[in-house]
């Protein structure tokens, strides 16, 4: 499973989600080097005449996600595609809400989780392809920061994904994914040495401890503006004084620096000490 945070922050006015990069395959860890934050890129576009149409809005949320990787991947790379793929209604050219995207990643979560559990054996748990989601930015059409959960329900007897409303407070962070007890008691922990512990330095502490076995790896972040979405590298310290690295996934990005064309990996990092 794992642990993932999203948070506001007041003072940057940017909407944060956090993550540990470990992926499980039962009790044993299949990659530590796992994403669980991701970007939903969104294109509308409007009928111009006959067979042409043109983009008129180009945005970008966030998506997060803890639970099973297959369905949730699955959900992101079918939503995503119709996310860029967004036709207007003539005459009512507008952008997508957040609101409006969460929903669809529902109605494709929903297909995803019934679809694989469709195909689970006698012995198998209905549960292994349950995920939970968050989707969130800046939304166009709300003129504020928006954020939604999906979530996998048998309440009725029947399989649903519950949609809800995040609200989106200053000091005040949501959390899901097996992590999130430990989570919250660490923070709690913290906070009687540290003034305001704050999430990353929570994450990193747990990670660091490894509190539990399904969550661990590296740190992940995806950080929305008022202008979209975009994931980050963290600054490591590497081998002795003055030595850094970034990564992405715990990956170290300069091992791709001779393949990129003269561009380097990275206008903006991350850190925690």
């Amino acid at each position: 499973m794992t642990i993932v945070v999203l948070w506001y922050g007041e003072k940057s006015d940017e909407l944060r989600c956090a993550a540990d990069t470990r992926i499980s395959r039962g009790a044993s860890t299949a990659t530590d080097n796992g994403p669980k934050i991701l970007p939903v890129p969104v294109l509308c576009h409007g009928h111009v005449h006959g067979q042409d149409w043109r983009p008129y809005n180009s945005n970008s949320f966030g998506f997060a996600f803890s639970g099973s990787t297959l369905a949730a991947i699955s959900t992101h790379a079918l939503a995503t595609a119709c996310t860029q793929n967004l036709a207007a209604t003539r005459g009512a050219e507008k952008p997508i809400s957040v609101e409006g995207v969460a929903k669809l990643f529902q109605v494709i979560g929903n297909h995803y989780i019934v679809d694989m559990s469709s195909r689970l054996g006698a012995t198998d748990s209905q549960s292994t392809y349950f995920f939970e989601g968050m989707i969130f930015g800046f939304c166009p059409i709300a003129n504020r920061y928006k954020a939604f959960s999906i979530a996998p329900s048998l309440e009725s007897g029947t399989f649903q994904m519950q949609f809800a409303e995040i609200p989106i407070v200053p000091d005040l962070c949501y959390a899901i994914g097996s992590g999130t007890a430990g989570f919250l008691k660490l923070n709690e922990e913290l906070s009687k040495s540290h003034p305001d512990p704050g999430v990353m330095t929570t994450l990193a502490e747990m990670v660091r401890r490894e509190v539990q076995p399904d969550v661990g790896g590296h740190l992940q972040i995806g950080i929305c503006t008022r202008t979209g979405f975009s994931a980050h590298p963290f600054i490591n310290l590497g081998d002795g004084p003055g030595k850094r690295f970034l990564s992405f996934l715990g990956w170290d990005v300069s091992s791709a620096t001779e393949a990129l064309d003269g561009f380097r990996i990275g206008y903006r990092a991350v850190s925690t000490f």
